[in-house]
């Protein structure tokens, strides 16, 4: 009988975590509303059209201090064929004397993590006088495969708390950990497949 009442004022003493209001607003995030908040650059003389889920879920921005990293994901699909690649989107930001050259991307996969070299996409640094650690921006990208995207996008379950990891590391040795939810990648997917329909495309 001690034990078990021990065992209950511990677990009792040690609650879980509570989540921060930017985290509770993702968890409350359905793929129907990443889908409608995806948005759509397709102009008449462009061969591929682009999808992205970076309006989906918006961070609210510090007043002070470093601005927040930003990811999300991109579509391109061949308006001829209607073949779709995909890509993850980074916007790392940091302050240092030099460039990190964040050139490597490690993501979960079912079969274990799985290694890829980055594209870069931009870089910003902001002005500061000679011999200070600068704000400093790269944005780098790297391509996901439909299969692995399908995978993850079964996983939600309704609460939208089933994410996708991986991580970016730097040639300096830095690195950053990143989650994708599994709404965030379906509704990219149901984009997508809308995006097909309407202009009677191919699925794949």
């Amino acid at each position: 009988m001690m034990v078990a009442i021990l065992t209950l004022v511990i677990g009792q003493a040690s609650p879980a975590p509570s989540q921060s209001s930017g985290e509770r607003r993702l968890a409350a995030m359905t793929p129907a509303q990443f889908q409608a908040r995806a948005t759509l650059r397709d102009d008449a003389l462009d061969t591929v059209a682009t999808i992205a889920t970076a309006n989906g879920f918006v961070e609210r921005r510090p007043l002070v201090g470093t601005a927040l990293d930003d990811v999300f994901l991109r579509a391109f699909i061949d308006k001829t064929t209607g073949r779709a690649t995909y890509q993850a989107y980074v916007r790392i930001r940091y302050r240092d004397y030099g460039w990190a050259n964040w050139n490597t991307a490690n993501y979960a996969t079912p079969a274990g993590p799985r290694t890829i070299a980055t594209q870069r996409i931009a870089r910003v640094r902001a002005s500061c006088p000679r011999g200070y650690a600068c704000l400093r921006s790269e944005t780098i990208g790297f391509a996901i495969g439909a299969p692995l995207l399908r995978a993850n996008a079964k996983l939600y379950v309704g609460d939208g708390t089933t994410s996708w990891s991986f991580k970016i590391l730097a040639q300096n040795g830095g690195e950053r950990s990143f989650l994708l939810s599994a709404a965030e990648i379906a509704g990219l997917l149901m984009a997508v497949d809308a995006y097909r329909t309407d202009r009677h495309l191919p699925s794949s």
